[in-house]
């Protein structure tokens, strides 16, 4: 199982320019939806209705988990897919490394919820932490934009 692991680590290196150069656009585009510029109105229709359960999919699994992960993350879906699994598949003791990992990604998330339950998270706090959400994701989204600019400047000049 370990040679897999390196497998992967020594092949990932020849992908790495191109995914830096995807990095720039992918910047620029999740800045302008942050923004608002970019609108996505509607929703999505995968699925045509429930008899597509019928079936496990293993596969169908771990690639809706993997794509909702990039999407919803891409920091860590870099540290979970590209840094840790590459250890975890090479070394003996890798099969407790995931679970290891989910605990230290959830155990912050958990004490946050905590304190909010803790304070009485009323209305008011909500519509605060609200108003303040939307302001940081704009700023981020400006944010994000100009490392988009910036990024695809210097890596798509070379």
């Amino acid at each position: 199982m370990w040679l897999l692991g390196k497998g992967i680590e020594q092949n990932l290196v020849s992908y790495f320019p191109w995914l830096r150069k995807m990095m720039g656009p992918l910047l620029i585009a999740v800045g302008l939806f942050m923004i608002g510029v970019i609108k996505l109105n509607g929703t999505f229709h995968l699925f045509k209705g429930p008899k597509e359960y019928k079936h496990e999919n293993l596969l169908g699994s771990f690639m809706l988990g993997f794509s909702f992960s990039l999407a919803f993350c891409p920091t860590m879906f870099v540290l979970f897919f590209v840094t840790l699994m590459p250890v975890a598949l090479s070394s003996p003791y890798g099969f407790i490394l995931p679970p290891i990992f989910a605990l230290g990604t959830a155990i912050p998330l958990l004490i946050v919820i905590a304190i909010i339950w803790f304070l009485g998270g009323s209305g008011v706090l909500m519509k605060k932490s609200r108003k303040f959400g939307t302001m940081v994701g704009r700023l981020a989204g400006i944010l994000m934009l100009l490392l988009g600019i910036f990024d695809t400047i210097t890596y798509w000049s070379i």
